[in-house]
């Protein structure tokens, strides 16, 4: 391709200059949403939040077409390479131009004109000038330019800049004045630096919303980004719209998020307007603190605290304290609780098993006792019967309480079958048995008033933006309709409207979940 001489002028538009500069496979990255949408619901219509999670994906995954054309270069860069790719040498990057100019002793280039610059590893640039070398893999952007990134286990990452100079082989780089995505997050920068683990912003802002001027955002004067891992972020303010809420001086994701957490906004019967919103504080390996609070026009301010320890090796404790509600809006005062977690699988089998413990002060309506809970549960992976997916489990539980010396306990089952008939329409049904009920033990949180329910429900998308689920609960032992739940769940492009509505209550619950949910 290159005439042997030390400098090549091309003055022909797409002339395409290939240096074998470290092998990447042409994967597109996967990704998730940060956070899982968890609904409410006593008619079993949560077994279906995994239908939202996994529509609430595909619109954080969707590719621009920029991004579908990158996918497609660097796959036809991959099948036309002349020889087998080395992993102990460079990553191939395709230069092309209106105007180039090269020199082979050096590797020194400049290209001008429609430049497009591609590597294997699903990179580019494109601009008007850049120059750089070949062999220190270096490129500089003085003007303006459009990066792209879809390596795989690395930030995706769409921006606007100026000022931009990237090293291939260090897989590190700079880009100033810069606007624009990275996974799932807009943001706008003064200097953003990239390196292979992860990319620092300064004097920047983010935020889930595409808008111009964005509904809300947290601004920061430093953002440590991790992928997958985690974010640490330095000076940090939340903004609704122009109105500052509040400010923290660092702020540390939990594991796994991709950006800030955002609070939840809602109105139901009970409360009226609320705002929920939980913080994470970590404390050392594995342990770390939270805060979970809840303000209300009517029950004013309701929030819990706590510390977890997640020991790997014999499971997960935590001690909490404050106020906690069910989805029957029925509150409940830990002072403290503690709680311990442990599962496993038993072997190489279908057969997984959990056990449970909690021990506290609580306290409901004037009634104070020591609770003590011991639960054990053995289930089984999914059953296949025909087009239906089976998931059924059994427990052992027992419940005693201080207040009057009483103890609850016995077997317990839980039977749930889904099915997706298509894109659209999923049904489930559902049949559950439980000793305790708000009739036999001290407290009515999170239990129903009968032991054997039945249940059943529908989810239907209508659009790709709204979706609609009713579910249904019977008392198996009288069959009688105790609760029907309607859902509506609708995506504002900046945030997600679930609206909730138990027809046998006739309570409303709508809640506006920006995202990151």
């Amino acid at each position: 391709m290159l005439k042997n001489r030390k400098k090549f002028s091309a003055a022909a538009a797409g002339f395409v200059l290939t240096s074998v500069l470290a092998a990447g496979a042409a994967v597109l990255p996967l990704s998730v949403a940060e956070a899982a949408y968890n609904g409410e619901s006593d008619t079993d219509a949560t077994v279906l939040d995994y239908i939202e999670n996994r529509r609430r994906t595909a619109r954080e995954n969707a590719l621009n077409e920029d991004q579908k054309k990158l996918l497609t270069d660097a796959y036809r860069m991959k099948e036309n390479l002349r020889q087998p790719l080395d992993p102990t040498k460079n990553v191939p990057v395709a230069v092309e131009g209106d105007d180039l100019f090269y020199d082979e002793n050096t590797g020194d280039f400049v290209v001008q004109g429609n430049v497009v610059l591609t590597s294997l590893d699903k990179r580019r640039f494109i601009t008007e000038h850049a120059d750089g070398n070949l062999v220190r893999q270096d490129v500089d952007i003085p003007d303006k330019a459009y990066m792209m990134q879809l390596t795989d286990e690395q930030a995706r990452i769409v921006l606007n800049g100026y000022r931009t100079q990237y090293n291939w082989g260090k897989e590190t780089g700079s880009m100033e004045d810069a606007d624009g995505k990275i996974d799932h997050q807009y943001v706008k920068a003064k200097r953003i630096e990239f390196y292979p683990d992860k990319v620092v912003l300064f004097e920047a802002s983010a935020t889930k919303c595409s808008a111009k001027n964005p509904d809300y955002k947290m601004t920061a004067k430093k953002i440590e980004y991790y992928p997958g891992v985690q974010t640490i972020s330095y000076g940090v303010s939340y903004w609704l719209g122009s109105i500052p809420v509040y400010s923290v001086a660092k702020q540390v994701s939990k594991e796994g998020d991709k950006g800030p957490r955002l609070p939840k906004a809602s109105y139901d019967n009970d409360n009226g307007f609320g705002l929920q919103d939980r913080y994470y504080y970590p404390l050392a390996d594995r342990v770390q603190a939270y805060w979970d609070i809840f303000l209300s026009q009517r029950s004013k301010v309701k929030s819990h605290a706590g510390i977890t320890y997640d020991t790997k090796a014999f499971g997960s404790f935590a001690l909490r304290t404050g106020f906690f509600d069910d989805t029957d809006n029925k509150w409940i005062h830990k002072s403290p609780t503690l709680e311990w977690n442990y599962s496993g699988r038993i072997g190489k089998s279908p057969f997984s098993y959990g056990l449970y413990y909690e021990h506290g002060a609580w306290t409901q309506d004037n009634k104070h006792s020591i609770h003590t809970k011991y639960k054990a549960t053995l289930g089984i992976d999914a059953i296949k019967l025909g087009t239906w997916r089976v998931y059924p489990s059994l427990n052992y539980s027992i419940t005693d309480e201080s207040y009057d010396h009483s103890r609850v306990s016995g077997m317990g089952y839980d039977v749930t079958a889904v099915k997706e008939y298509d894109d659209r329409w999923a049904t489930y049904l559902g049949y559950h048995f439980s000793k305790s009920n708000s009739q036999n033990s001290v407290f009515d949180y999170d239990l129903d008033s009968y032991s054997e329910k039945a249940t059943a429900g529908f989810s239907y998308s209508f659009s790709p933006k709204d979706r609609v689920v009713v579910g249904w609960a019977f008392d198996a032992e009288t069959n009688r309709l105790m609760d029907t739940d309607y859902y509506w769940y609708h995506n504002l492009h900046c945030a997600e409207l679930v609206v909730r509505y138990r027809g046998k209550r006739q309570q409303f619950k709508v809640s506006a979940q920006f995202a990151p949910w």
